[in-house]
C-alpha cells in the first residue's frame, strides 16, 4: 500500500512539471522579450525502457528520487530495487544517463548491468532482487531454493510466499543462478 501511495505522489507530481513545462512554453512563445534570451542547458527528463535495457535521465533519476526514494528496474517479472542512497552516490548529472540490464540469461539464470554513461557500476550494497517462483520453476514449487552469483558465492534470500517471490539480497551487479531442489533430491 505504502509503494502504491508513493508512485501516485508521483504521478502527482510528474504531472504538475509537465504542465507547468507546457504552461512555459505557451508563455514564451507569446512574449516578446526585450533583452536577448540567454540559453539555458536542456534539463529532459528521459526514460527509454527497451526490451532489455531501461535508460533514465540524471534528471529523471533525480525526480524519482525525490518522490519515490528507492530506484526500480523491471524486466520479465524480474525487479531490482537499489536504496536511494546508492543511486545518489553515483552523482549523475542532469543530463547525464543511468542504463540498466535486468534479463533472463537461461531458465533459472538472471543477468543485472548497471551503467552510469560508458562507466559500469558494480556496486550496488543493500540492493534486492525479486523473481517470481512461478517463473523459474513452472512445474511446481521446490522445497529449498538458493542462487550463487557469478563467483559461486551462496546469497542470502528468502521466500515472500504471499507475493510467490525469491528476494535476494545482494552488493553486486552480475549474473545471479537459481537452483532449487526438492528434499527427495540427490546432489
Amino acid at each position: 500500500m505504502y509503494n502504491l501511495q508513493k508512485t501516485i505522489r508521483y504521478g502527482f507530481w510528474l504531472i504538475l512539471e509537465v504542465i507547468a513545462l507546457c504552461v512555459g512554453m505557451i508563455y514564451s512563445t507569446r512574449t516578446v522579450r526585450a533583452e536577448p534570451e540567454v540559453q539555458q542547458p536542456a534539463r529532459k527528463v528521459t526514460e527509454v525502457v527497451t526490451e532489455k535495457w531501461t535508460v533514465i535521465s540524471g534528471k529523471r533519476l533525480d525526480l524519482i528520487l525525490k518522490y519515490m526514494g528507492d530506484i526500480n528496474f523491471e524486466k520479465e517479472g524480474i525487479s531490482l530495487r537499489i536504496p536511494a542512497s546508492v543511486a545518489q552516490s553515483w552523482k549523475v548529472a542532469e543530463n547525464g544517463t543511468i542504463q540498466a540490464l535486468v534479463q533472463k540469461v537461461s531458465n533459472h539464470s538472471y543477468e543485472i548491468k548497471i551503467y552510469k554513461g560508458t562507466q559500469k557500476i558494480t556496486d550496488i550494497p543493500g540492493s534486492r532482487i525479486m523473481i517470481p517462483v512461478k517463473e523459474m520453476f513452472p512445474n511446481g514449487d521446490p522445497e529449498t531454493m538458493e542462487i550463487t552469483d557469478s563467483r559461486g558465492r551462496k546469497l542470502k534470500t528468502f521466500r515472500d510466499k504471499k507475493q510467490d517471490l525469491l528476494i535476494v539480497d545482494t552488493d553486486e551487479t552480475g549474473i545471479f543462478c537459481v537452483r532449487g531442489r526438492n528434499i527427495d533430491d540427490r546432489e
